[in-house]
């Protein structure tokens, strides 16, 4: 692009040629519009899918959240996942929006494929935030589709917040000693390799144990917290959460699902699938 911005007052974008020789414009293809499809929503914890990735050769993504005018989520903040083969971004991107700012969230999305001098159009969708308030909380090792896997969790630490950001009453209140040892609140697994790695032992506040599913299958693959109605007769809101995994866990994702029953049958309520971004550090929602 030449050093001066107009000729004889002209946008030099507005001028077709000088001379008979073609402008250089800085402009070209612009790239495909994405469409994206959003799950997740709990605590801010949302994984956005691109749904035509596979249009595009070697793209990048631009995902930005807003709430009204105000930004919640910068596409700095944003997790843009790889391809399995490391050599270029996936169709996932993931963010945890801890804003206090209320409201429904719109997630706002751009392409640029390589090759392209144009970034493509924008696509929206939205969400709002959602909080857990169920007698029952399930943890389980799935898919990144929410499918059921008997790729196992190991879980060193955990809890569960009434206030944003990891603040407010954590539950469990005590480092657990047994399943039982808190009044109020019954810890269970589907599966447990062994006594050495109970269940209670992902909140026992010990990062040198932990609750291990080895040899658990897709349909045991589970950890749970029961608040009991006699102590609980309404459940706590949990607003946050903590994780830690321990390198033992062989999932990339988990769910949560809360349940007022505890069966598990298709009544309860589906809180979404998280990503296994780090393991043997905490990992915070909310």
């Amino acid at each position: 692009m030449p050093d001066i911005s107009n000729k004889n007052g002209i946008d030099m974008g507005d001028i077709a040629s000088i001379n008979e020789q073609d402008v250089p414009s800085g402009g070209g293809t612009a790239s495909t519009t994405p469409t994206i499809s959003l799950s997740g929503g709990t605590f801010g914890a949302v994984n956005v899918t691109v749904t035509n990735h596979s249009s595009y050769t070697n793209p990048n993504y631009e995902c930005v959240v807003t709430a009204g005018s105000t930004t919640t989520v910068s596409d700095a903040e944003v997790d843009h996942e790889l391809e399995s083969a490391k050599d270029g971004v996936s169709a996932v991107m993931t963010f945890n929006d801890t804003n206090t700012t209320t409201g429904t969230r719109t997630v706002t999305v751009k392409a640029q494929e390589f090759g392209d001098n144009i970034q493509s159009s924008a696509t929206t969708a939205t969400f709002d935030k959602v909080f857990i308030q169920n007698q029952y909380i399930r943890i389980r090792g799935v898919t990144s589709s929410g499918a059921d896997t008997n790729l196992r969790l190991a879980i060193q630490d955990l809890g569960f917040f009434t206030g944003v950001t990891q603040t407010g009453t954590e539950y469990p209140t005590t480092a657990l000693t047994s399943e039982t040892s808190e009044t109020g609140i019954v810890i269970s697994a589907g599966h447990t390799y062994s006594a050495s790695y109970a269940a209670f032992k992902a909140a026992d506040s010990s990062l040198l144990t932990m609750w291990w599913a080895l040899g658990t299958t897709s349909a045991n693959n589970w950890w749970q917290i029961h608040f009991e109605t006699a102590t609980y007769p309404i459940a706590p809101i949990i607003k946050s959460m903590m994780l830690r995994f321990d390198g033992q866990t062989s999932a990339s994702y988990f769910s949560i699902a809360g349940s007022d029953t505890g069966a598990f049958s298709g009544e309860e309520t589906d809180y979404g699938v998280f990503g296994i971004t780090a393991k043997g550090a905490n990992l915070n929602f909310g």
